[in-house]
């Protein structure tokens, strides 16, 4: 073997070491991702700093977008809301609150 195949080699192994770990971290992000994607009530309440009982209460009150998760005969759905959804929901209140503040 010459210096230069050894060196091949070598850099070879360490390509497949760092694309390996590479996937193994890109895999992880993207299945944190998906699981953030939809937050329950509480994390829900924790993201836009609420108390659970005011967010179900905004939720009935239909300010806050949400859709049910649970069997059709479910009685109790547990809500979800989506991450992106709470961040342009936010948005649009600062907005709101800054059209008040210009007056």
């Amino acid at each position: 073997m010459t210096t230069t195949d050894f060196i091949q080699d070598i850099k070879n192994t360490i390509m497949a070491e760092i694309t390996n770990d590479a996937k193994v971290l890109v895999d992880q992000m993207y299945t944190d991702r998906i699981k953030r994607a939809t937050l329950s009530a509480e994390e829900a309440a924790e993201y836009i700093g609420v108390s659970k009982i005011t967010l179900y209460t905004m939720v009935r009150e239909k300010q806050l977008p949400s859709f049910p998760v649970g069997s059709a005969s479910s009685q109790r759905p547990q809500i979800r809301l989506r991450l992106s959804t709470l961040d342009k929901w936010m948005e649009q209140q600062e907005l709101l609150n800054m059209k008040g503040a210009i007056v």
